[in-house]
């Protein structure tokens, strides 16, 4: 079996990032302003809007994987009604205020180069390396830290070979697993062999513990893999000189962090306390490995590591998790996008929708109502079948960084990451949805797909600048219900659910007389498709708010074009099945999108560069080859 790139199959990943500039923080931007009324608005489903109502869900089936215990355990998956307020004579389906307002305020911190204001501190990132790590033997005497470079020597696992080499010693998974640091003695064995005209020796260990044995290691077992062939002895070589103790420790320290992501269940979904009977299904977060008993009472430690540019970094496989040393929230600070902390100086987003600081905060200027559907109920709802969503990955660089050096990674000084995310619009195949075999359902949800939702936007003294800034934010620049410039909302984005374009209907602004004691409310309803051409900004103290706002449209156009992707085929990086076996007789993971993600990096490994990033945003081709898997 192996994997190889499609030459005619492409797909479009659902998903970009926009970077944006680097983020201006004013003073002054708290000031009152005298602008204070109301949008009243429509929001128009492009594809079905998805909300589901977390009180109304039914079980629809239930799925068998494996407990801590190693029993089976059933998994409930759930059909969802959509969000209602009333009774079931007046039921009144409803988009929350706050899912207007997420994707209000992400927009609004895009075009105008806020800070990221969800980011948090000291936010970390794991990883797996594009080339394996080196053995070696981490000493700890007293206070004292060593680092020694390692030959490894191989042996064979019962389970994991048919034919064993009768000269390799083995012995059983289990057996080994509880040997892990462990000194023992053993006889080398070696063998030389031929791969593209290049004489490479492999080591390998036999009588191990026996009374002729002569050379002496320490025991590395690693998780039980199924595709694995050996578990392995290192063996001390040189004392690597040029790493500090505190930069052994800081690696160490970073390794422990490392430790806790494979015992986190959230993290590792195939982590599990106990193993009653080992399979490669289940990862035990390397339940043998004592990282705090090691440090508080010395010895020897076989890990791997590998060095980069003078950083150190350890793992506990030879491709496996590491861990970065810069922290998400140092790579903002280099374009000054960390959230706003200081009501003194606050970038444009924060000023208009509020923030949050360490010691004080600033309440929002505009609150947004729950959008009430207007429409027939029995036409517009339908139910989708939806396939399991993926959860983001910041450690796929190739996806997720812009940097040329994949070897540092987030390491790397000049490493930046590549932005908002944003979900491309597309039409999904629903009737392929629909017709998807039970047990690749996921979750069903009730949609909404014509009709229309009307919703409300207060605002209370703002600017000028803010109410031009807000009504293009609104309508994207284009007043009309047919336009192209759409949002995404609610649930399912990744699968083309959620697109919506938003039309405001009317404006209604209060004017103070205040010699009068008094105020009048100025209405504007005759809106016409181009904000430019409304009355309420005829007035040339809204032409450079307007032009710069709609410049910043213009430069991510592409994102929020609602046909740009009609015919393209957007979805998740993906495996074809080319080999002469039926889907339902391969394993569940040989297609999975995490196929094309490993693989991706394979290609690639002999040059620095994986072989596809993900496209710019702004590039004309953002497609991407499908990976095939074979018989041969």
């Amino acid at each position: 079996m192996s994997y190889s790139f499609s030459n005619n199959k492409y797909f479009i990943n659902p998903y970009t990032f926009v970077e944006g500039e680097e983020t201006k923080k004013y003073e002054g931007m708290t000031k009152k302003g005298s602008n204070t009324g109301v949008f009243t608005c429509r929001l128009y489903p492009k594809t079905p809007i998805l909300v589901p109502d977390p009180f109304d869900k039914e079980v629809f089936r239930e799925s068998i994987s494996t407990s801590d215990s190693g029993e089976e355990r059933k998994t409930k998956h759930y059909s969802y009604k959509f969000l209602h307020i009333g009774d079931e004579k007046n039921i009144k389906p409803i988009i929350p205020g706050s899912s207007i307002r997420g994707p209000l305020r992400n927009m609004y911190e895009t075009l105008t180069d806020s800070c990221y204001a969800t980011a948090r501190p000291d936010q970390y990132i794991t990883a797996r390396p594009k080339k394996a790590f080196e053995p070696a033997l981490l000493k700890k005497t007293g206070n004292r830290w060593e680092l020694y470079s390692a030959t490894r020597y191989k042996f064979q696992i019962d389970e994991y070979f048919k034919d064993k080499d009768p000269e390799i010693s083995s012995m059983s998974y289990e057996a080994a697993v509880g040997n892990y640091g462990k000194d023992v003695k053993f006889n080398p064995h070696t063998v030389t062999t031929t791969v593209n005209n290049r004489e490479i020796t492999q080591y390998f260990a036999t009588d191990i513990g026996s009374s002729t044995a002569v050379k002496e290691g320490y025991y590395y077992v690693g998780e039980y893999i199924s595709n694995k062939k050996y578990e392995s002895i290192f063996v001390e070589k040189n004392e690597i000189n040029n790493i500090t103790p505190n930069s052994i420790k800081q690696a160490f320290d970073a390794l422990k962090d490392t430790l806790k992501v494979y015992r986190d269940e959230k993290v590792n979904q195939k982590f599990v306390k106990s193993i009653g009977t080992w399979n490669a299904d289940q990862h035990g977060g390397y339940a043998n490995v004592d990282l705090e008993a090691f440090e508080e009472n010395g010895g020897v430690l076989p890990i791997w590591y590998k060095e980069v540019k003078g950083k150190y970094y350890f793992s506990l496989a030879s491709i496996g998790r590491f861990k970065y040393y810069t922290p998400i929230d140092s790579i903002l600070k280099k374009k000054n996008k960390m959230p706003c902390t200081d009501l003194k100086k606050l970038c444009k987003a924060c000023s208009l929708f509020g923030m949050v600081g360490n010691e004080e905060g600033l309440g929002s200027r505009i609150r947004i109502t729950d959008a009430v559907f207007e429409g027939s109920i029995s036409d517009s709802i339908k139910e989708y079948n939806l396939t399991e969503l993926r959860t983001p990955h910041p450690s796929y660089l190739p996806f997720y960084a812009k940097t040329d050096n994949y070897l540092s990674g987030y390491d790397d000084p000049k490493c930046n990451i590549r932005g908002r995310k944003f979900y491309w619009h597309f039409k999904h195949d629903y009737n392929k949805l629909k017709n998807l075999h039970e047990d690749k359902v996921d979750t069903k949800m009730c949609g909404i797909d014509n009709g229309s939702f009307t919703f409300k936007v207060y605002f209370e003294n703002i600017s000028d600048e803010q109410l031009a800034e807000l009504a293009t934010l609104l309508c994207l620049g284009e007043n009309d219900k047919d336009g192209k410039r759409c949002y995404k909302l609610g649930h399912g984005k990744p699968l083309g659910f959620g697109s919506a374009k938003i039309v405001v209907e009317n404006i209604q602004i209060r004017d103070f007389k205040s010699k009068e004691h008094k105020y009048i409310i100025k209405s504007c309803s005759d809106l016409g498709n181009d904000i430019k051409g409304w009355d309420l900004f005829s007035d040339n103290k809204f032409d450079v708010p307007l032009t710069n706002i709609y410049k910043s449209l213009d430069n991510i156009s592409k994102i929020l074009d609602f046909e740009l992707n009609g015919n393209a085929e957007v979805k998740y990086p993906n495996v074809i099945n080319k080999s002469n076996k039926p889907e339902r007789d391969l394993k569940d993971n040989e297609l999975s999108s995490a196929q094309w993600f490993s693989k991706n990096w394979m290609f690639g490994r002999r040059d620095g560069i994986p072989t596809k990033p993900l496209p710019d945003y702004k590039d004309g081709n953002q497609r991407l080859n499908s990976v095939e898997f074979r018989n041969d």
